[in-house]
């Protein structure tokens, strides 16, 4: 019986990293794992959770494989490690590329054609690329200073809510508040109550991912209509906007203003009073966490002055339609449509 060939597929963010095999014939997920975040500039242990992910899944058949992750970039000494840990893992002789994990993504929504892509998981980023392979990227920068719009920046706004309320319970955002520290077990009053929230975020495995995890409680309260979600994710979708617009500026596309990296409006307006610009030359698609609520992707549309183009492809499908063309596979319309149906239906994209 002839031997399965297959391609691996990987995704990298900052919280999560899953990986999948992909059959040639029918662009079939053989088998996928997820596992934490292996971003080096995030996790100390970024290694071992790369190599064991790697490890988890047959080699046998395997042709090729492709590596979106976070914190990637090939001129990097952390980049270095990050190839070498991915090659002691798959051996010297499986074909192999690693690229930033917002290049995987804007591949696979555009299923390797021209467009501007805004990634909001944990962090943020946006890069826009042209039919003639210009590519320039906005965002990126991490969570000490960057981020804007992502899940651990929309986190932290809504642990200062809850902070401030605990200095003193009459804040006009006191209902806010109390569902947030609720959400996380906290008691909202009570001599114990400021200490308990200190407490929560020094016994995070990884505080980071955590603080992330609570826009999850920010989602949910502005789809309930409460003001203060609902002015956090207009900021988020706000900033969200303006690294699309930073990236095309870069192309010297689109009207974007911005020459930074999506902090602000780049025009010295805050998000609140951010005026809307068009991007005429390029559709724009979107993935991560932040960007599947349709709040926020609303706030970006309307920014932007246009719908979003749906992604075809997860940003593991980004991964894995370079790896078939790094195998030599032919890659048309009816695999890629068969990869997004298989990839969907085994749940593995974020």
């Amino acid at each position: 019986m002839p031997q399965t060939q297959t391609i691996l597929a990987l995704d990298g963010g900052g919280t999560h990293t899953r990986v999948a095999l992909i059959t040639r014939h029918d662009a079939r997920v053989l088998a996928h794992a997820t596992g934490p975040g292996c971003n080096p500039y995030d996790r100390a242990e970024w290694a071992n959770n790369l190599h064991t992910l790697l490890r988890a899944l047959p080699h046998t058949g395997l042709c090729a494989a492709v590596l979106g992750m976070a914190g990637y970039d090939a001129a990097r000494p952390s980049s270095h490690q990050q190839r070498d840990v991915a090659r002691a893992a798959l051996g010297p002789d499986i074909p192999l590329e690693l690229e930033n994990d917002v290049q995987t993504a804007h591949r696979g929504a555009f299923a390797g054609g021209a467009g501007v892509f805004v990634l909001a998981g944990t962090g943020s980023v946006a890069q826009a690329s042209t039919q003639d392979g210009r590519t320039t990227r906005a965002g990126g920068w991490g969570w000490l200073f960057g981020d804007e719009g992502g899940g651990y920046w929309i986190g932290c706004r809504a642990l200062n809510h809850a902070a401030r309320f605990l200095d003193d319970p009459d804040v006009t955002f006191a209902p806010f508040a109390r569902a947030v520290l609720h959400t996380l077990g906290l008691p909202t009053q009570g001599a114990n109550a400021p200490d308990a929230l200190r407490e929560w975020l020094r016994t995070r495995e990884h505080p980071r991912s955590a603080v992330g995890d609570v826009a999850t409680t920010v989602h949910s309260l502005a789809t309930a209509h409460d003001p203060h979600a609902l002015a956090i994710l207009h900021a988020a979708g706000t900033h969200l906007a303006e690294l699309a617009r930073t990236a095309c500026h870069g192309l010297g596309t689109g009207t974007g203003t911005g020459t930074g990296t999506g902090t602000g409006t780049g025009t010295g307006t805050t998000p609140e009073h951010a005026s809307v610009q068009t991007m005429p030359d390029l559709p724009w698609s979107y993935g991560g966490s932040v960007m599947n609520n349709p709040l926020v992707r609303a706030r970006v549309a309307a920014m932007l002055g246009q719908p979003a183009t749906p992604p075809t492809l997860p940003p593991l499908g980004g991964a894995a339609l370079r790896a078939a063309q790094l195998a030599g596979w032919e890659v048309d319309a009816a695999w890629v449509h068969a990869l997004s149906l298989t990839l969907l239906a085994q749940k593995t994209q974020p």
